[in-house]
């Protein structure tokens, strides 16, 4: 039996990554909205370029979800859709895949789709898609159980996140820019993540980005305990250096074996600016 997955542009996955004998996997694009200007967060986005008109850019980035229509387009051609979304609490994306997988259950009712809100965002996707991967290709589970697994495994899944530029947190109002002026004049790193409910809160922060990776490395590692196989995701925006040497952290530190680097893509890019990092487990 053959699945379709579906996920969006906030995942820092494209659809080559996943596609294969058991799965066809898709990734619907947000729109990325620059001042006047519109991106389609799709293969062809340079991110690296969008970054550089980020900085440029007086007013603050934002996100436009896709339609139901984009889901349902690709939902048509399938009988066993699961849909991973980006949180909720985050984008509209989560309610445009649910409307569409209405429509297209009214339409086909012997389809069977399962929407599931990640709760979590870039790296946080990637690992419940990398989940939902390893779920299909052990043929151990029917459809239903895999569903089931998914929302088990979405419960326990945290992502946490090194950001080093605030400025489109300050465009966007989201910091003052006394603040963030602050906080970039003393080299202060801040360590955010998700609360578990899908939101994002602060944990804490560190003085200078070396010490900041140290702090978030030890997350994972509180976390997981002795269980050195779990997989973890590191996705970076034009980050490599951190992103390895984060890795490198990982398994000196805690033995981690499972570790994968990304480059995010535009929608995470947009929100965790120049030299981001997240680290997904």
């Amino acid at each position: 039996m053959k699945y379709t997955i579906i996920t969006d542009s906030c995942c820092d996955l494209y659809d080559k990554d996943l596609t294969g004998e058991k799965i066809d996997f898709h990734v619907v694009p947000l729109t990325l909205l620059l001042g006047e200007d519109e991106y389609v967060d799709d293969e062809k986005l340079d991110t690296g370029v969008f970054v550089q008109k980020m900085v440029a850019c007086k007013s603050h980035a934002h996100t436009a979800c896709p339609s139901p229509e984009a889901y349902a387009q690709i939902m048509r051609k399938s009988d066993n859709i699961i849909i991973l979304t980006v949180s909720s609490k985050l984008s509209g994306t989560y309610a445009s895949a649910m409307a569409a997988a209405e429509t297209v259950k009214s339409e086909f009712p012997t389809k069977k789709i399962f929407v599931l809100d990640t709760l979590s965002a870039s790296a946080g996707q990637v690992h419940l898609c990398f989940k939902a991967r390893d779920l299909i290709e052990s043929g151990k589970y029917n459809f239903d159980e895999i569903c089931v697994k998914l929302t088990e495994i979405r419960s326990k899944t945290r992502a946490r996140f090194l950001l080093q530029d605030l400025n489109n947190l300050v465009k966007s109002g989201r910091m003052s820019s006394v603040v963030g002026r602050l906080l970039n004049t003393a080299k202060i790193k801040l360590i955010c993540g998700d609360n578990g409910a899908g939101e994002i809160k602060k944990y804490t922060m560190a003085m200078g980005t070396k010490s900041g990776l140290l702090k978030i490395a030890e997350m994972p590692c509180a976390e997981l305990g002795d269980q050195k196989d779990s997989p973890i995701v590191i996705s970076h925006v034009r980050n490599e250096a951190d992103a390895t040497f984060l890795k490198g952290l990982l398994e000196s530190k805690s033995g981690f074996k499972n570790i994968t680097i990304r480059l995010m893509r535009g929608v995470a890019t947009l929100y965790a600016s120049d030299k981001g990092i997240v680290v997904a487990y």
